[in-house]
């Protein structure tokens, strides 16, 4: 038998959603209902072929309730397509403003990290950021231009999906996106970053031109 089932239209779909909230279901039940041949012994019920007997007045047995998995679900992105744009900012005219990536599908692991494309997502500092040092933006990115840097369009997914964030972001400053630049009126280029505050995931900007220290690394591909 296929293990694959298409709805033949959404009324048909919807109708299943409406049954499901009718009834009380959770996205969890929904997942212990989907595994094995739960629906399977469903079908037989249908079918006439079996019937189900409330428990009441029969002897019981505590019931071992599933172990629904713990998991989240990958997103996949275009990171091609223009990123949102602060107010005021327009995407850089020089050089290679906003490096394409493609289709990338974001994923946090069991072991908490984040990972595009199955490689790991780090946050790098230049050896010129450590130990109480700070670099000029300019010669930052320089530096950046050999390292596989992250673009807005990844920021704004993470934004979008915070459960995604791996946890360790939380108390680390802020997470630059050196991928895509932006510039003011006067010509000012600007990266994004993603950071927390009061619990609560946000953005900014920085100017390029400003000293960047050990609160400021960038979010690259560890390969």
């Amino acid at each position: 038998m296929s293990d694959k089932f298409t709805f033949s239209s959404m009324g048909e779909a919807q109708m299943i959603e409406f049954a499901l909230a009718r009834n009380g279901y959770t996205h969890e039940l929904v997942s212990a209902l989907a595994a094995g041949d739960q629906l399977g012994s469903i079908r037989e019920v249908l079918l006439g072929n079996a019937e189900i007997v409330p428990l009441k007045g029969l002897p019981t047995a505590p019931i071992e309730q599933p172990q629904l998995a713990s998991f989240l679900m990958p997103i996949v992105v275009d990171a091609d397509l223009s990123p949102n744009t602060p107010s005021g900012l327009y995407l850089a005219d020089v050089g290679v403003p906003h490096r394409k990536m493609g289709k990338v599908e974001l994923e946090k692991r069991a072991d908490g990290k984040l990972y595009a494309n199955g490689v790991e997502v780090v946050r790098y500092l230049s050896p010129s950021q450590k130990s109480g040092k700070a670099i000029l933006g300019i010669d930052l990115y320089t530096e950046l231009k050999g390292k596989k840097t992250l673009n807005a369009c990844i920021l704004d997914c993470l934004y979008a999906n915070p459960q995604l964030i791996p946890e360790d972001w939380e108390q680390a400053g802020y997470t630059y996106f050196w991928g895509t630049r932006f510039r003011d009126a006067w010509g000012s280029l600007y990266v994004k970053s993603l950071y927390c505050a009061a619990g609560r995931w946000d953005w900014s900007c920085r100017w390029i031109g400003s000293n960047w220290h050990d609160e400021c690394p960038a979010a690259i591909l560890a390969s």
